[in-house]
């Protein structure tokens, strides 16, 4: 695919995060704009170090494949362990000081959408298969996961070492990676669906958890 053809999709993939950043701006009150920048800046950072990771695993044959319980295992080491991590990482860069919780949840959040859509445009330059649904469960996925992510990095912040919601994020991505990995007439690849609505619902029951009085979609 050209370059100008990589233009219809590459605001198809900034409309949800032009998206979310509005609803941010306009639903919570403390949220201000350059918190969204920041957010989003720091989800495109994190693609740098998770590629080189990734292609220094796939070059040195780090993790070998030999049936489908170690591809299992490759999902949750090179999907979850690297891509959570990094994603973890850069939320230390967050101006948590100024941050609620709430905000600085929903700065994590914004910052997996907007890895996922980069991810999704890369998907789509690559020609990969199944971009319907990819466009949708990888950045819902991705969005959730960091959100899970973040909740931990605020708890750390703030002295409280609960690592729950992190091992959840790399658990929960690394098991999407593994059945979206499948084709669409296979019935494992549907299981990634569930993987997504799972990880949804923790995202929520782990914030919830933290803020009783909720935040938009998690009221």
């Amino acid at each position: 695919m050209n370059f100008i053809g990589l233009i219809p999709p590459f605001l198809i993939c900034t409309i949800p995060v032009l998206a979310a950043l509005a609803c941010m701006v306009v639903l919570i009150k403390e949220f201000k704009l350059s918190f969204g920048f920041i957010a989003v800046f720091c989800g495109l950072f994190a693609v740098v170090p998770i590629v080189a990771i990734q292609f220094f695993l796939e070059v040195f044959r780090l993790v070998n494949v030999h049936s489908l319980f170690s591809v299992l295992i490759k999902s949750i080491l090179v999907n979850g362990v690297v891509e959570e991590t990094i994603k973890m990482a850069v939320f230390f860069l967050f101006p948590s000081k100024k941050m609620s919780m709430k905000v600085f949840f929903a700065c994590a959040v914004l910052s997996g959408l907007s890895l996922g859509c980069f991810e999704t445009l890369i998907y789509i330059a690559s020609g990969i298969k199944n971009l319907e649904l990819r466009l949708l469960t990888a950045v819902v996925i991705h969005s959730c996961c960091a959100g899970l992510s973040g909740l931990f990095v605020f708890n750390l912040k703030n002295r409280s070492f609960k690592i729950y919601p992190f091992v959840l994020a790399v658990l929960l991505h690394g098991i999407y990676n593994y059945f979206a990995g499948f084709k669409m007439d296979s019935m494992f690849f549907w299981f990634s669906l569930v993987v997504v609505l799972i990880a949804v619902v923790e995202c929520r029951i782990r914030y919830r958890a933290m803020n009783p009085e909720g935040l938009i979609l998690f009221q």
